[in-house]
């Protein structure tokens, strides 16, 4: 397993309520090369299928020539296995005239030796949601671990913002100039004007809802996940669509700490901290904002809910210097 679903499989498994498995349709070129039709939507095991259609291929003496893609999305998990099989077959990828490919299906085009779209074509992303279509803290981190698996596939920062800050009810169709900036070969003929069954292409997004050190006494309480999650999007979003994200440990101190920092509404930096001893047990869980110079940091304590602020020496080191 590739560490692409390890990271999927670990974080969450965002998927579609279908069913019916998408079809496959393997098809015969003049010199012998195959392509394979998958259409509809991706649901667990399409790859296995997909995988079996080129072994057949294969045994045959026949080449995979190209995988031709007409889905809405479906299971992300499905998407990203299947992403990785075209990869690894080093298979080109093709939305032909007035396909669709959105969501999950986004991968496994991303994931061509050489992609084509015809100008009809649709080609869309947005964020990942749970298995009942909600936007969740768990599906906010699997947008993430989306996004991660995008920027691997060599999709640029501009598309990965549109995906990681666009919610799973709205979808962002991309342009003739954002598939080529992702080595797409437009094929057949422009047009400027919508057809009838293809709405206008979406421009609108969803910032994710700003998150700060007092959201603990908020209305709805949300648990320390929902606040990580949270700090997860807003940092992808402001940082090309991979949060920044930093971790080290301390062995005099015998723990180690994974922190992810983002900038609040009002431009200040954030970093939310866990620190865990050597035994993986979570020791401390704050959330720290830093003055202009990132020289003095005020601290919340998420457990016990103390503020302390700290001050860093010439060296790097932060000491306490007062309780508020």
């Amino acid at each position: 397993m590739s560490r692409w679903l390890i990271l999927i499989c670990s974080i969450f498994l965002a998927g579609s309520s279908a069913v019916t498995a998408a079809t496959l349709k393997s098809s015969q070129l003049k010199d012998g090369r195959v392509v394979i039709l998958i259409s509809g939507e991706l649901v667990e095991g399409d790859t296995e299928a997909f995988k079996s259609a080129v072994k057949t291929a294969n045994d045959a003496g026949k080449l995979v020539l190209s995988i031709r893609l007409n889905s809405p999305g479906g299971s992300l998990l499905e998407g990203v296995k299947l992403a990785d099989a075209v990869r690894f077959g080093k298979i080109v990828t093709n939305v032909g005239q007035g396909a669709t490919c959105a969501s999950a299906c986004f991968l496994v085009f991303a994931a061509g030796s050489m992609k084509y779209a015809n100008y009809s074509a649709r080609v869309g992303v947005h964020g990942a949601s749970d298995q009942s279509g909600q936007e969740t803290a768990g599906s906010g981190a699997a947008t993430v671990s989306m996004a991660r698996v995008a920027k691997e596939l060599g999709v640029p920062a501009a598309i990965i913002g549109k995906m990681v800050v666009t919610p799973p009810a709205e979808m962002v169709w991309l342009s003739p100039a954002d598939l080529e900036s992702m080595g797409v070969s437009l094929v057949g003929k422009p047009s400027q004007v919508a057809q009838p069954d293809q709405p206008a292409q979406q421009t609108q997004t969803a910032v994710p809802v700003d998150i700060t050190p007092k959201a603990k006494a908020t209305v709805g309480s949300p648990t320390w996940k929902d606040f990580v999650d949270a700090a997860i999007v807003i940092s992808a979003k402001q940082n090309n669509g991979s949060p920044r994200y930093v971790r080290g440990c301390q062995p005099e101190l015998k723990a180690c700490y994974d922190v992810v920092i983002y900038r609040d509404k009002d431009g200040i930096e954030t970093a939310v901290k866990v620190v865990k001893d050597m035994k993986d047990k979570i020791v401390l869980r704050e959330v720290c904002t830093f003055n202009a110079t990132s020289d003095i940091r005020r601290c919340f304590d998420w457990d016990s809910e103390a503020v302390h602020r700290d001050m860093k020496d010439t060296s790097g080191n932060w000491s306490k210097i007062a309780d508020d």
